[in-house]
């Protein structure tokens, strides 16, 4: 198995299928982000030197996952600063691999390069998987029609 993380690939069929996942995974919080707002972001992430930030994930060259590290995660009334951590996805037959692993720590390494010192999230079932690696959970608050576990992992300088 070879898996590499790192910047979201310049390929625009990788970006368009990952646009994609993320509009589909996310349009019930979400019902207005489109496409073209995740491509967006690809394009502000390839030209920014602070954030955001998106990372992809290939297995054995093949596309399998993204993250973002993001100043703002649209959850409503959060007092969490940020950055970040977002819009993490492993597709079905390539998760318990380790790869959403991989992504969130190539993403909080890239947080500590950048000089934060905490990153946060927030997960509607996630929240035992992320304790797991270290995250604290903050809040359990409410996001459209269900809650969501607010989590923090504070950055090691």
């Amino acid at each position: 198995m070879t898996l590499v993380i790192g910047p979201m690939p310049a390929d625009n069929n990788v970006r368009l299928q990952s646009a994609r996942w993320a509009v589909e995974q996310w349009k019930r919080d979400f019902p207005y982000d489109t496409v073209d707002w995740y491509l967006n972001l690809y394009s502000d992430a390839d030209s920014s030197t602070s954030l955001p930030v998106v990372h992809a994930a290939v297995l054995n060259d093949e596309f399998v996952g993204t993250g973002s590290l993001i100043a703002d995660d649209e959850l409503p009334n959060a007092p969490e600063p940020g950055p970040w951590i977002a819009a993490v996805f492993v597709v079905e037959w390539a998760r318990r691999q380790g790869i959403g692993e991989a992504l969130i720590d190539s993403l909080t390494a890239r947080a500590r390069d950048l000089g934060f010192s905490a990153v946060y999230l927030y997960t509607e079932h996630g929240a035992p998987w992320y304790e797991k690696m270290g995250w604290t959970s903050l809040r359990v608050t409410p996001l459209s029609d269900h809650n969501v576990t607010v989590m923090s992992l504070q950055l090691n300088s």
